[in-house]
């Protein structure tokens, strides 16, 4: 019995010292914890805003900073060509054969040219000596040119045959309608009327249907109309993007860009009521749409599109392109 007390005397003070070493570890823990982060700032309650939901039930995204620009739908689209006046024109007389040329200055001569397979060629058959080149037509089996001559940049009229032949040559013609050679926003009527009728910038193109009735397009989308040769004008349809203009089965016909089309969208104008209303657009694809290069005319049921260095023609009203 005495023994056993003494086992258990001896005993004691191993277990005091294991609870202190224990109780020391739990302390030194306790110091060594790291303490909880506090803002120095309060958190601010904010007012919730409605999300636009989605499709996907996506996380709105956050609102840009103010030193960010959003992009505007502007910026994002794309850049239309600025509408200057013509520097070419084109002359359909069949589905397969038209003429073209390049307008020039008063000191650059223009460039006459023919294709007689659709416009895949094209050939210079006429040394056009005119400086510029402001009107092509038809007279007959020939075709004629109008530009400006000489150093004083004066009008003349040259006819040719269809292998580029001059057959007459006439100083300051008449009864025929063209922009003036030195001054394009005149435009000269049968009637030798010399009015200026884009009261707002620039004649983008001209374009007759009789010796009476004509339409110009100006570089504002203004559209203006005669009916007596030239000696009045009035305002008609208002066409922004208008780049060129034509004529073809009793219409006129427009060629210039739109937003719907990535490429020339082509109209014709009818006229009833004395008022003026475009046809249902369509749209030429067009790899590149450059300023001033734009020009077309239509024969018979062939729509003729000459668009920087790509000519195309359509036979079944702009639907499809060759």
């Amino acid at each position: 019995m005495l023994r056993r007390v003494r086992q258990k005397k001896r005993v004691l003070p191993f277990v005091l010292l294991a609870l202190l070493v224990a109780v020391n570890a739990y302390l030194i823990a306790l110091l060594l914890r790291p303490e909880p982060q506090i803002s120095a700032e309060p958190v601010i309650q904010s007012t919730p805003t409605r999300a636009i939901p989605s499709e996907n039930n996506a996380e709105p995204e956050p609102s840009p900073s103010p030193t960010t620009p959003t992009p505007s739908a502007e910026s994002s689209s794309k850049v239309e060509p600025e509408v200057i006046p013509t520097k070419s024109l084109l002359l359909a007389v069949s589905a397969r054969a038209a003429w073209r040329a390049s307008v020039g200055d008063c000191q650059t001569s223009g460039t006459v040219e023919r294709s007689t397979d659709g416009g895949k060629t094209w050939t210079s058959v006429v040394k056009s000596g005119l400086a510029p080149v402001v009107r092509l037509g038809v007279e007959g089996d020939n075709v004629y040119t109008v530009g400006g001559a000489g150093q004083a940049c004066s009008t003349r009229y040259t006819a040719y045959t269809t292998d580029g032949s001059v057959v007459a040559t006439i100083d300051n013609p008449s009864n025929l309608w063209f922009p003036k050679p030195k001054d394009r926003d005149e435009i000269h009527g049968p009637a030798n009327n010399k009015p200026t009728p884009c009261a707002a910038g620039h004649v983008v193109g001209m374009s007759s249907l009789t010796v009476s009735d004509a339409l110009v397009i100006c570089t504002d989308g203004s559209s203006m109309v005669t009916s007596d040769s030239g000696q009045s004008w009035e305002k008609a349809a208002k066409l922004p993007g208008t780049m060129a203009v034509g004529t073809g089965g009793g219409r006129y016909w427009i060629a210039g860009t739109t937003a719907k089309c990535d490429g020339i969208s082509i109209r014709s104008l009818a006229f009833s009521g004395g008022e003026m209303t475009p046809s249902r657009s369509r749209c030429a694809p067009t790899p590149e749409v450059i300023a001033g290069e734009v020009a077309l005319d239509v024969s018979e049921n062939t729509i003729w599109l000459w668009a920087g260095q790509k000519v195309q023609t359509s036979s079944d009203g702009g639907q499809n392109w060759n």
